[in-house]
């Protein structure tokens, strides 16, 4: 008799359940709608300038001049790069000369659909910035994955790369083949949540609070249109597999002066006893520490435990920053 009864409650809460949720969704489904087009000139309207590359739209920010070029790359799935490095590079565009490009899929650039490895993000990159008439050498700033494009810049175009900074980079060096997948399960996830506009949040942890008002608007109009399209999960799929980062591991380490602001658990960053890095820690700290050995007046600084380091010590990174490229640049 028990089971009956609770076979008749499940049977109950499914049939209650579930339209209120599909409800719910076509709800939310609506009010996305309304939002996307009210906001469709803030979103549509260029933080930077567009640059035609290979038939496509890029978004790029170029903003103040002086002795070193500073170039900022994202990290994977940043909803907008000009907007994330905001807090960073403002420090620095009353002295250098800021460039923002955003690739593709990636802030207000267009999103391409077609398979893109290192190598083909790079030229893209080049293109844009050949297109502005904009020459090196460049100071290359990367976050994350940023990191793999800039190792294969200097390999390439050494002439091109007057140091590397890297915030929380990934070499090709560590060993960590993701082996990334989109299932058909995944991708209808995916749709779900773009429509629902369930994605409209700031992502990046620390950014909110550096932000107007206006501009968190924009990161968040930004965030449901790129999160996990087609050229972020191409990206995620190819730039960390062993064969994505082989145009990289099968030339020598690049010797451009480099500053890497790496990562680690806080009992480390203070120096504490009594606590052992896991494997992957290890592994991480090594390839950043070759890396630096490799390089011309290579130095690791140790800011925090986040992987948005950038963001959450962007007074400590400036400092660091600011420092680094007047003493050795």
């Amino acid at each position: 008799m028990k089971e009956k009864v609770l076979s008749v409650l499940k049977i109950i809460g499914i049939v209650v359940f579930f339209p209120l949720l599909l409800l719910f969704w076509l709800v939310c489904v609506a009010i996305n709608a309304i939002l996307t087009i009210a906001n469709k000139k803030r979103t549509n309207t260029p933080l930077g300038q567009f640059v035609e590359v290979n038939g496509h739209r890029m978004s790029v920010l170029v903003k103040g001049e002086g002795k070193h070029t500073l170039v900022f790359l994202p990290g994977l799935a940043s909803d907008s790069p000009i907007l994330e490095f905001k807090p960073l590079y403002s420090k620095f565009e009353n002295e250098y000369r800021i460039i923002v490009p955003e690739k593709f899929g990636y802030g207000q650039s267009d999103i391409v659909k077609y398979k893109r490895d290192i190598k083909t993000t790079v030229e893209e990159y080049r293109e844009a910035l050949s297109k502005l008439g904009i020459k090196g050498p460049f100071v290359l700033c990367a976050h994350s994955n940023g990191g793999n494009e800039v190792e294969y810049w200097e390999q390439n175009y050494p002439e091109e790369v007057k140091a590397f900074i890297g915030f929380d980079t990934n070499l090709a060096a560590y060993e960590d083949d993701w082996d990334f997948k989109v299932s058909s399960w995944d991708k209808f996830m995916i749709w779900l949540f773009r429509v629902a506009g369930w994605n409209r949040k700031v992502v990046r942890p620390g950014l909110k609070k550096l932000l107007t008002k206006e501009e968190r608007k924009i990161v968040r109009c930004l965030a449901n249109r790129n999160t996990d399209n087609y050229d972020v999960l191409s990206e995620a799929c190819i730039f960390n597999s062993v064969a994505g980062k082989s145009v990289i591991n099968e030339k020598p380490l690049p010797t451009q002066p480099t500053l890497q602001f790496v990562s680690m658990p806080e009992w480390y960053i203070k120096g504490e006893e009594g606590h052992e890095l896991d494997d992957e820690a290890k592994r991480w700290l090594k390839a950043h520490e070759d890396l630096a050995n490799a390089s011309i007046n290579g130095k690791i600084v140790f800011p925090s435990d986040w992987h948005c380091l950038h963001i959450v010590n962007v007074d400590k990174v400036y400092e660091e920053m600011d420092k680094y490229i007047k003493e050795n640049l």
